[in-house]
């Protein structure tokens, strides 16, 4: 398990560094980067699950992961926020 910015930048290593700055300036992309770390860590669960709704979960997680994947990489070439003094 790992942060988000962690996992984020486990996942896009050649854009760690984009992934730490963005981080630590803007909010909306730490949530985003948030619910990808649970998101993973919730696919890992399902997949260690005997549970017999696990295949479906597993898909379902799969699948928001790739949809938070893009996000984050639509976050990094998008407009940093600005910030006013």
């Amino acid at each position: 398990m790992g942060s988000g910015m962690e996992r984020a930048s486990e996942r896009f290593p050649e854009l760690a560094a984009s992934i730490k700055d963005r981080f630590q300036d803007d909010e909306s992309f730490r949530e985003i980067c948030r619910d990808y770390a649970e998101t993973l860590e919730a696919l890992q669960r399902w997949q260690a699950s005997d549970s017999p709704q696990g295949a479906g979960r597993i898909e379902e997680y799969r699948e928001l992961a790739e949809e938070l994947e893009i996000e984050i990489v639509a976050a990094l070439r998008s407009t940093p926020p600005r910030h006013d003094a």
